[in-house]
């Protein structure tokens, strides 16, 4: 035979065997099983033969015949970077892209691909590249429209086979999982293939899992373990590996194989995630039940020592910058959580989405396309001031919230007033114990005198002792009263209390949080997720804030009188056209005025960061500055602030509640404080609803006078620099 025939079977053989200067005088035959157990079948070495006897048959001039075997390789190998995976087949394609192989024969449309996508990516590779493409017995025109349509045709029925294949073999090894028996693959460490493939205790791995066990258990590192299996020449699970490593261990500790449990989660769809099954419900999920190698309390003993190990090593992770809400930022458009942007050199801090990172790796397109043109980066800043002070509205405005603040807070009285009979009992029986020991006071005082008259005892005895009878005596009638007042309280029901305002104050607190870590554990007790859409036409962003809880626009419906029902709200805010490079402006405004202020503690610190600052003025020798101006303040606190006591303040902020909270009229609000005991302050009288109006009224002009607020001037600015 003339025929020089050269044999790839991996990249060694073809890097020592074959060149670029072979390869351009040469033909090529590609070769390929699936499976390792097809190697030794007859399949191989005859689509070889067939190849051989092709070209050597054939008319076609070349010095070598380069046989590609590849051997256990799959058909169905799509990889979105380089077209399949296969080894060989990428030498191939490489080379024919740079115009080396002319020539390229295979058995069938079948062992170049499964895939109909694939088999059509290589065909256009070949038609652009001039290549003459072999099949079988024959030459292939893959310029010819009919024989284009037979081998997608092909493919489509190759591609359609191999999908039926995988189907009859995953649904034959669900059934199997769920009879007990082993999945596929190598068994875990410690067991073994018993009966009907199902799970047995391997007895010499089994003394190995339980040292694992215990010497973690018992203080042991991970290092420690690796060095006695490496002593006892125990091979790691993975036979590929030589050593153990510390990722193999933790992986065993965490496994509940070893006390009786296996899941299985099976994917039913041919080259998707895990993830994708998963949402199209197409995820099998299988438990089993195996033989027990380790008991519960180890295991879960190890559980603890791992969590609170790993607990440690998070604690030495440092983040570098802290921010409030990227932990919910989500792009509207794809749904992928934002990254932050963070570069203070260049001023730049942006929550953006990634969508151009992570579309490298959707080999199965399965993101939603995104990226600038759909969406547009915003301002952290921006958003997290929008968004705080959005969840600091609603959380004020929302009825459930106060309701709920309501009941926590009265609890403790409606419990206190739970069987006022009871209590009035006791504090009856407690009032004649007192009584009867005031009685026996006064008896013993009356003895004590009578000694004093028999002169058995001296008169400073007689005034001490005297003196201590009184103070008891006193005291007791001070408890009396005390609980007769308690008593008169528990007739005229619940005592009023201003829950309202101990709610302002609770909300005054969260809105004068300073910390990130202060705002964002509020926020993680409201906030879902917030979404980030961009409107290319108005170029504005808008914000949804989705909430755990309904609270936005919630309501309150009145039952009956004092009854009311609350109505759940909404669990979506909106705050649509923001304009992003416009109030972070405004933001960095405000924070250099804030700054100034702060800074600016003397009028000598405010002027080293001016101008007339002696580093920056081209005087070589300052004496003395000289400064003058009028400023100019307005306030409307000076004086009159706090003409009103504390009950007319009490007074004034529970009819401002009852009319702009609940929206009650004057002569309803009237009757509510004549129940609660409310009299007018100089002639306790009863607050008719003409005073109601007047006090309501009075005290809104008087809350407007103080809190109006004035601008601060600084006028005639002069300055004078006297030299040395």
């Amino acid at each position: 035979m003339r025929d020089n025939i050269i044999v790839v079977r991996n990249i060694d053989d073809y890097y020592q065997n074959v060149n670029d200067n072979i390869l351009k005088e040469s033909v090529v035959v590609y070769c390929r099983v699936s499976s390792k157990g097809q190697i030794d079948n007859n399949s191989l070495p005859k689509q070889q033969s067939d190849g051989i006897r092709y070209f050597s048959n054939s008319k076609i001039k070349y010095n070598t015949i380069i046989v590609f075997r590849e051997e256990g390789k799959s058909g169905d190998d799509y990889n979105v970077e380089s077209i399949v995976e296969r080894e060989l087949l990428q030498i191939v394609l490489s080379k024919i892209d740079k115009g080396y192989i002319k020539h390229f024969w295979i058995m069938d449309e079948s062992r170049l691909s499964r895939n109909l996508e694939v088999s059509y990516i290589i065909q256009n590779r070949l038609i652009e590249n001039d290549v003459n493409f072999y099949i079988g017995h024959s030459k292939k025109d893959i310029n010819d429209l009919s024989q284009t349509m037979v081998f997608k045709v092909i493919s489509l029925f190759n591609e359609f086979e191999n999908l039926q294949k995988f189907q009859k073999c995953l649904w034959g090894k669900i059934e199997s999982v769920k009879k007990g028996k082993h999945f596929g693959g190598k068994y875990p460490f410690g067991f073994k293939k018993g009966k009907d493939g199902r799970y047995d205790i391997n007895k010499e791995q089994k003394k190995y899992v339980l040292d694992i066990f215990n010497m973690f258990s018992n203080g042991k590192s991970l290092n420690d373990i690796i060095i006695y299996l490496n002593e006892q020449n125990v091979k790691p699970p993975k036979s590929n590996c030589t050593v153990w490593n510390d990722g193999t261990l933790r992986n065993m500790l965490r496994s509940q194989l070893y006390i009786g449990k296996q899941k299985w989660e099976i994917r039913t769809l041919k080259g998707k995630s895990k993830e994708y099954c998963r949402s199209k419900n197409k995820l099998i999920v299988i438990e089993q039940t195996l033989p027990k190698i380790v008991s519960d309390d180890l295991y879960y003993n190890v559980q603890k020592k791992l969590e609170t190990q790993q607990s440690k090593i998070q604690s030495k992770i440092k983040v570098k910058y802290n921010y409030l809400l990227n932990h919910l930022m989500y792009c509207g458009n794809c749904g992928n959580k934002l990254k932050v942007r963070n570069n203070p050199k260049q001023n730049i801090k942006l929550y953006w989405c990634n969508y151009v990172e992570k579309s490298f790796r959707d080999y199965n397109n399965e993101l939603i396309e995104c990226g600038r043109e759909y969406n547009k980066s915003i301002n952290v800043d921006v958003t997290d001031t929008l968004v705080w002070n959005e969840l600091l509205l609603t959380f004020k405005n929302s009825y459930i919230i106060k309701e709920e603040f309501k009941k926590k807070y009265l609890s403790k009285i409606y419990d206190e007033r739970k069987r006022p009979k009871t209590q009035i009992e006791k504090y009856n029986q407690l009032i004649k114990t007192h009584q009867s020991q005031i009685r026996k006071l006064k008896n013993s005082r009356i003895e004590l005198f009578e000694r004093k008259i028999e002169l058995e005892m001296t008169d400073s005895t007689y005034i001490r002792l005297e003196r201590n009878l009184n103070t008891k005596i006193n005291k007791l009638n001070e408890k009396i009263s005390d609980t007769t007042i308690e008593i008169q309280n528990i007739n005229k029901s619940i005592q009023w209390y201003d829950w309202f305002e101990d709610f302002e104050t609770h909300y005054n607190t969260i809105k004068n949080y300073k910390t990130i870590d202060e705002r964002k554990s509020f926020i993680n007790k409201f906030v879902e997720k917030i979404d980030v859409n961009y409107d290319h036409i108005s170029k504005t962003h808008t914000l949804n804030i989705y909430f755990k809880i309904g609270i936005v626009k919630d309501k309150r419906e009145r039952l009956e009188k004092y009854v009311f029902d609350i109505k759940s709200g909404k669990k979506l805010s909106t705050i649509s056209t923001i304009n992003s490079n416009k109030i972070s402006r405004i933001i960095n405004k405000e924070k250099k005025q804030n700054t100034s202020l702060q800074t600016y503690s003397t009028v000598t610190d405010l002027f080293q960061n001016t101008s007339l600052y002696t580093k920056n003025s081209n005087v070589n020798s300052v004496k003395q500055i000289n400064v003058s101006f009028d400023l100019i303040i307005t306030s409307s606190k000076l004086t009159k602030t706090s003409h009103y006591n504390s009950y007319q303040q009490k007074l004034y902020r529970l009819i401002k509640f009852l009319k702009e909270e609940r929206n009650i009229g004057y002569r309803r609000i009237s009757n509510i404080l004549f129940e609660k005991g409310f009299r007018s302050i100089r002639t306790n009288s009863v607050l008719e609803n003409n005073y109601i109006y007047s006090i309501y009224k009075k005290g809104k002009i008087r809350e407007d006078r103080i809190n109006r607020s004035f601008e601060t001037k600084i006028n005639n600015t002069h300055y004078s620099i006297s030299n040395l």
